[in-house]
């Protein structure tokens, strides 16, 4: 897998649970979280910063702890099933499907317009490196 693979984009339109990068930036100013469902390698690679690594699995077990559990305040913050939650997979596809999957969870899920080459593309950065 190279750099093409860490960028891979797809022409399926974009629904209602997807955020343009300007709106994204401003739901992670006012407390939302990217969250980033590739494998640990594709995280390594590079990711958006502060994006928290989250296993499939743990999403479909129990999608709040998964996503905020690490967070005991964030936890008694009665506000946070409203903050926003911006996925990163491998596919925007991807991203939206688990997107819908947290919305089930009465979750503010959202999956970022182009993906991580659209987030490139704006200027953004990534970082490589293992989860802090």
């Amino acid at each position: 897998m190279g750099w093409r693979d860490l960028f891979h984009t797809d022409d399926e339109p974009a629904d209602e649970t997807t955020v343009s990068i300007p709106d994204a930036l401003r739901l992670l100013a006012e407390g939302g979280v990217v969250i980033d469902v590739r494998t640990l390698t594709e995280y390594e690679r590079g990711h958006i910063p502060g994006a928290r690594l989250v296993a499939i699995t743990d999403l479909q077990t129990s999608p709040s702890d998964a996503v905020w559990g690490h967070d005991p305040l964030a936890m008694l913050d009665p506000e946070t099933q409203n903050k926003a939650v911006i996925v990163i997979s491998s596919t925007p596809a991807h991203a939206r499907a688990v997107a819908h999957l947290l919305r089930d969870h009465d979750l503010n899920a959202h999956s970022l317009a182009g993906g991580l080459l659209g987030w490139v593309r704006d200027g953004q950065v990534l970082l490589p490196g293992p989860p802090r």
